[in-house]
């Protein structure tokens, strides 16, 4: 999940969308807005991609025991 947050971070950066790439390259704080967006989206998406994987954990005994 932080690795798809990441990417998706990456791509809005490259693809300037809201002009959030012209900023970037205009600022003088680059690896502190890195950090800002990593760790938020990161974030964001980690903990996306563990919700879902905890709410389709089977609810069953025989189908938890296969797994």
């Amino acid at each position: 999940g932080i690795a798809i947050g990441w990417f998706i971070a990456a791509a809005l950066l490259f693809t300037d969308v809201g002009g959030l790439g012209g900023l970037y390259a205009r600022s003088d704080v680059k690896p502190q807005i890195l950090a800002t967006l990593g760790m938020s989206f990161g974030t964001t998406f980690g903990f996306g991609y563990l919700a879902t994987a905890v709410m389709l954990l089977p609810t069953d005994k025989d189908e938890f025991d296969k797994v």
